[in-house]
């Protein structure tokens, strides 16, 4: 098998398994230990994975670039964007979070629409769309996350209200809630639920069970939660109502 399909495979199979060691990768592809801690070094240069202990390697999900985001289940984001959007009622005023996933959203989304959001991505694929009034939160630009946040985002954001927010997931836990793996993007993503009638959240399986540094908010604190898996550590659900988008 050719480098380029290896590294490939078994970034597949991390994301597939969240995480897997050196020992299976090489089983797997029939290739010696070595080859495969070669392709790892490779990725690891490329952001895309990361050493645990025990020899386990993992994706590097906090360290990745929005570029690189983009590539990783392209079809599971698009069918969850598809889900997501057909809830959206005609007419709504929505917050729209930054993230391939709520890029998704966007993409299928049917107007008349108020959108507000923070993604330079978004504003742009909203741009020309005479349906869709759109509201860019301007700020610091951060562009490793291709996001706008700060202490201007902020004051913008407060103008606001929605009826819905929508946002992405850094990091979802059953007991530790939605959290993000910076400070800036946890800021906003709270003030956007503190400004919205309701809370939305749309995540792929490598975000569940996963926890990153910035509390945003507890699960009950979620109305509607949109995954591509059955969640069986979320357990009794409550008020949540959950979607499960599979394929």
């Amino acid at each position: 098998m050719h480098k380029t399909a290896r590294q490939k495979y078994v970034l597949d199979l991390i994301i597939e398994q969240g995480q897997a060691s050196i020992t299976e990768l090489a089983e797997k592809l029939q290739v010696s230990a070595d080859t495969i801690r070669r392709d790892l070094t490779d990725l690891e240069k490329q952001g895309l994975a990361q050493k645990n202990h025990g020899g386990a390697i993992a994706l590097d999900l906090s360290g990745m670039n929005r570029q690189s985001r983009n590539t990783l289940l392209p079809e599971t984001k698009q069918r969850l964007g598809r889900a997501v959007a057909q809830r959206v009622p005609t007419g709504s005023t929505l917050f729209l979070d930054a993230g391939s996933t709520v890029m998704a959203v966007a993409t299928f989304l049917q107007g008349p629409l108020k959108a507000i959001t923070t993604s330079l991505d978004i504003a742009q694929h909203f741009s020309d769309r005479d349906d869709i009034e759109l509201i860019l939160l301007g700020g610091q630009w951060d562009q490793k996350q291709r996001l706008f946040a700060g202490s201007a985002t902020l004051s913008l954001l407060s103008r606001y209200r929605a009826d819905i927010a929508i946002l992405g997931a850094c990091a979802i836990h059953a007991q530790l809630g939605l959290s993000a793996s910076k400070e800036a993007d946890a800021d906003v993503k709270r003030a956007m639920l503190a400004a919205s009638h309701e809370h939305w959240i749309v995540a792929d399986h490598m975000k569940l069970n996963h926890c990153e540094p910035w509390l945003v908010a507890g699960v009950s604190e979620i109305h509607q939660l949109f995954i591509d898996r059955p969640w069986a550590e979320l357990g009794d659900t409550g008020a949540l109502q959950v979607t499960v988008c599979a394929e």
